[in-house]
């Protein structure tokens, strides 16, 4: 006879509220670092970027402008870059979006070309990557993308209130990398984001959850050093 596997009668992360969740993170790891402060802070980075995968939201009615961040690619045998599966499920995202509030679209090219003809070409702006001085394609990052878009529409508050389209693993970052552009950037309301992984993407770290969230938090944690380090040298700079 199969041995049962031991179902809890609770749920022990939810029967604690967010402040004791992090007052335990930063207990265990005091008791680790023996630094309070450190402790603290930490926990705090884990709870707001760790620990949260959702963005802030916006009704759709409120929605004056759509940046739409790629995900991933389809690499053919020549070396030609297409959107492949996932910037098709992003753009058909966006285009059910633009169909409810038909609104500037600025999108990375690898979503606007799986658009296509479905919006407007007055109301779709491609943001392409940028060229190395040797005329090579230089891949555009997230803050890349967000800065394109400001760019393009001349300024932040020409862009407005901004529906965010991008997949779910990516999504509460490319908001707060939008926000950090200056753009007032949310979720779309009642719209899900794309979550399906192509096993076949041309960017290994997007073919799989598991090491896409691996991917997620190394960035999330790279972009909270580089900010302590900023801050420091503009403390020592005073």
């Amino acid at each position: 006879m199969a041995a049962m596997m031991y179902q809890p009668t609770f749920d022990p992360i939810e029967s604690l509220s967010d402040e004791q969740l992090q007052q335990a993170i930063a207990d265990r790891l005091n008791k680790q670092l023996n630094n309070m402060a450190v402790a603290t802070q930490t926990a705090q980075f884990f709870m707001d970027s760790l620990l949260n995968w959702h963005a802030e939201s916006v009704p759709v009615t409120q929605v004056e402008s759509i940046l739409a961040f790629a995900f991933g690619n389809r690499i053919s045998l020549n070396g030609n870059q297409h959107p492949g599966p996932m910037n098709e499920a992003i753009a058909d995202s966006v285009v059910l979006l633009y169909r409810q509030n038909a609104v500037p679209v600025y999108a990375q090219w690898e979503v606007a070309e799986a658009i296509g003809s479905r919006i407007p070409v007055h109301d779709l702006n491609a943001i392409y990557p940028r060229l190395s001085g040797k005329g090579n394609t230089k891949y555009l990052c997230t803050q890349g993308v967000a800065e394109k878009a400001v760019l393009m529409a001349g300024s932040v508050s020409n862009l407005g209130k901004t529906a965010v389209v991008a997949f779910f693993e990516h999504s509460l970052r490319t908001v707060d990398t939008a926000r950090e552009a200056g753009i007032d950037a949310f979720l779309p309301q009642g719209l899900e984001m794309p979550r399906q992984f192509d096993p076949d993407s041309g960017q290994a770290w997007t073919r799989d959850q598991q090491t896409y969230v691996m991917h997620e938090i190394r960035t999330r944690a790279t972009n909270e050093r580089d900010r302590l380090i900023q801050n420091a040298v503009d403390d020592n700079s005073k």
